[in-house]
C-alpha cells in the first residue's frame, strides 16, 4: 500500500493538468445540456401555446359564421314578409334584386369566414410543426451534451490511470516495488504495481471521492 501511495503522489501530479481541463469541459456541457433542456421545454410550451390560439380563432370564425347565417335569415324573413304584405312581385324587378343581393353579400361574407378559418388553421398547424421540430433540436442538443458530460466522465478517469501509469513507471524505474533498480526487476515491479492499481480501481478506492466531486 505504500509503494501504491507513492505512485499516486507520483503519478497525480503529471495528471492534474488533464483532471482539470476535464473537470472545466464536464461542467460546461453540463451547463450546455441544461440551456437545452430548457430550450426544448420552452419551444414544446409555445407550440402548446399556439396550438390554444388556433382553437380559440377558429370557435371565433365558427361563431362568426353562424351570427352570419342568422342574420341573413332574418334580414331576408323580414324583407320577404314585408314585401309580401305589400303584394310586390319577389319573382321580377327591384324586388327580386334587392333579396338577390342579399344572399350575394351572405355568400360572400359566408365564403370569406370559411377562407379565413382554413387559412389560420393551416398557419396554425405550420407554426406548431416548427416549433415541435425547434423542440426536437434542442432535445438532441440536449442529448448530445448530456453523451459528452458521461464520455468526460471517462476521460477524467481516463486520466487519472495514465498519471498512475506514470508514476508507476517512474517509481518502478527507481527501484521501486522491490526491484533492484534494473530494467527487469523494474518491469516486474511495474507489471505488480499496476495490477495492484487495477484492483484497487475495480475496487472503488481509488479516485472514489475524486470521482464523487466531479459528479457532483
Amino acid at each position: 500500500m505504500g509503494a501504491t501511495a507513492l505512485a499516486l503522489t507520483m503519478g497525480g501530479l503529471s495528471a492534474i493538468s488533464s483532471l482539470s481541463q476535464a473537470s472545466q469541459a464536464n461542467r460546461q456541457a453540463r451547463y450546455q445540456q441544461a440551456q437545452m433542456e430548457a430550450n426544448a421545454a420552452a419551444a414544446r410550451n409555445q407550440a402548446k401555446i399556439t396550438a390554444e390560439k388556433g382553437r380559440i380563432e377558429a370557435e371565433n370564425l365558427d361563431r362568426e359564421r353562424s351570427a352570419l347565417r342568422r342574420e341573413y335569415a332574418d334580414v331576408q324573413a323580414g324583407n320577404v314578409a314585408n314585401l309580401g304584405a305589400l303584394g310586390v312581385d319577389m319573382s321580377s324587378g327591384s324586388a327580386a334584386a334587392a333579396l338577390e343581393g342579399n344572399a350575394n353579400r351572405f355568400a360572400a361574407d359566408y365564403g370569406a369566414n370559411r377562407y379565413q378559418k382554413a387559412v389560420g388553421e393551416w398557419e396554425t398547424r405550420e407554426n406548431v410543426k416548427a416549433q415541435q421540430a425547434n423542440a426536437q433540436n434542442y432535445e438532441n442538443a440536449a442529448s448530445w451534451y448530456g453523451s459528452t458530460v458521461k464520455n468526460l466522465g471517462q476521460s477524467l478517469l481516463t486520466a487519472g490511470i495514465s498519471g498512475l501509469a506514470s508514476g508507476i513507471s517512474a517509481y518502478s524505474l527507481a527501484g521501486g516495488f522491490g526491484g533492484g533498480g534494473d530494467v527487469t526487476q523494474a518491469g516486474k515491479g511495474f507489471v505488480s504495481g499496476s495490477q495492484s492499481v487495477l484492483r484497487n480501481l475495480q475496487a472503488g478506492n481509488i479516485f472514489r471521492n475524486g470521482l464523487k466531486t466531479i459528479r457532483g
